[in-house]
């Protein structure tokens, strides 16, 4: 064979290869499986239901001032009504007022502007960035100072004018603003006229010029027990993890546990408790406490993690931390220490703008099937008791405060809530008083 034909032969046998390689391409269906397969599965959230912020950081207590007489509510009556309509105020006429020299100086401001007004108090300082986000504002002021309450004056002038304030009590800031609105002034005093509907309270002094405010009477209140629904650990696998697929579990008697070779995802089903931890990202510069209640909020709405009500606790920006405790009916709810059923709290710290460390409850309050009434103390009772207490140093109470302590039943479904006075330090530490121990003959103080 000569080399023209040879060359013949290898030009036909490569169009032939080329021809079915074509033909290949154009009539090949891959498997639709394998594709699926091989695509990256996003996170699942737990639930659809998203909160706005102003959902999330409520006031949780509404007192109205009249000269010498204050009142106020302990189910939210008139508190989350305000709050709501406040959304759509408009603050404007910012004046910024330089911190009070003195603590007496501040008491005076603020027993002049007790004369007629409506106080609603916060759990935690909130920053004025966050203020701003809720708010519609015609301007913006210093966003670095916060605040743990607001007041509104109650004006008998006919002009359209709100006189709103923000005040740091522990700083002794305050920022006055306007709402040029007839019906928000209309608004405010027509709850104010209606203050006999509450209760009346007390001014209790614990000696830093905080003074706190508690109810001259005994407090009834329902107690509750509710149906719990345990939260399904590979639903908050699909919610936690950005790749879900890649994720592998172990199971031992006290936890299951999933990870994807960095982080880990514990669910302790004895605790009714969840945690998540990212190691990688403990360790941080910190953020300001508004842009860590942003993120901490869209964390949240992102997997869907308000499986019940929730409101901000407490923020702490020099750890990165932030608390959003259960609530009912506007009250706190807290675990017990003795008869511990599982967390009522939410607990995030955040590393590099990602969750690092997340702490939370597995199960979810569905219905409650039975209540009856519980009666508390007065507050006077709550202050003789604290008097009476060599443990407890007045001077370091940030707030005293009915909560809906949660604890087991006989059944791993069910849970019992029963309304109980709360003491919370300045620390964080939170302390339950017992009025029961009076009769029981129990510790003394009435402080556990």
């Amino acid at each position: 064979m000569n080399k023209e034909a040879i060359k013949s032969a290898t030009l036909t046998v490569l169009i032939l290869i080329s021809l079915f390689f074509t033909w290949n391409m154009w009539t090949l269906r891959p498997s639709f499986e394998y594709f699926q397969n091989q695509t990256l599965v996003e996170s699942i959230p737990i639930d659809q239901e998203t909160k706005k912020t102003y959902e999330v950081i409520k006031p949780h207590q509404l007192l109205l001032h009249s000269q010498e007489n204050h009142f106020s509510s302990i189910a939210g009556k008139f508190t989350n009504g305000l709050w709501k309509e406040m959304q759509n105020w408009e603050f404007s006429n910012v004046k910024s007022q330089s911190p009070f020299r003195t603590r007496e100086e501040f008491q005076k401001w603020t027993d002049e502007n007790n004369d007629a007004s409506i106080e609603l108090k916060f759990y935690n300082e909130i920053p004025m960035s966050t203020f701003q986000s809720m708010l519609q504002w015609d301007s913006d002021t210093n966003e670095n100072i916060s605040f743990d309450r607001i007041f509104l004056d109650v004006m008998t002038t006919n002009d359209a004018q709100q006189k709103v304030s923000f005040v740091s009590y522990d700083k002794m800031i305050v920022v006055e603003t306007t709402v040029n609105d007839i019906e928000a002034k209309d608004f405010v005093a027509q709850i104010f006229n209606r203050r006999d509907e509450l209760q009346s309270y007390f001014s209790y002094d614990t000696g830093q010029g905080s003074d706190i405010m508690l109810p001259n009477d005994q407090v009834i209140l329902d107690s509750y027990e509710y149906f719990t629904e345990t939260i399904d650990g590979e639903k908050f696998k699909d919610a936690l993890f950005s790749n879900p697929r890649i994720v592998k579990q172990d199971e031992n008697v006290s936890r299951n546990r999933y990870t994807d070779g960095i982080r880990e995802l514990n669910i302790y089903q004895n605790q009714h408790m969840v945690r998540y931890v990212n190691p990688t990202l403990r360790d941080t510069d910190s953020v300001r406490a508004g842009l860590l209640i942003d993120q901490s909020i869209s964390f949240l709405n992102d997997h869907g993690g308000w499986t019940d009500n929730y409101v901000l606790f407490n923020v702490n920006e020099s750890d990165q931390e932030i608390e959003f405790i259960m609530s009912i009916q506007s009250i706190p709810v807290i675990n017990s220490e003795e008869n511990s059923f599982g967390p009522t709290m939410i607990k995030q710290r955040w590393g590099q703008n990602e969750i690092a460390i997340y702490d939370r409850p597995s199960y979810q309050l569905i219905s409650n099937i039975s209540n009856q009434s519980t009666t508390l103390m007065s507050g006077y009772q709550v202050v003789e008791l604290i008097k009476n207490n060599q443990q407890i140093e007045e001077t370091n109470i940030h707030n005293i405060f009915i909560a809906y302590e949660l604890s087991s039943s006989d059944s791993q479904q069910f849970v019992k809530v029963s309304p109980i006075w709360c003491i919370q330090m300045k620390n964080g530490q939170l302390l339950k008083i017992n009025e029961d121990l009076e009769q029981s003959g129990g510790n003394e103080n009435g402080v556990e």
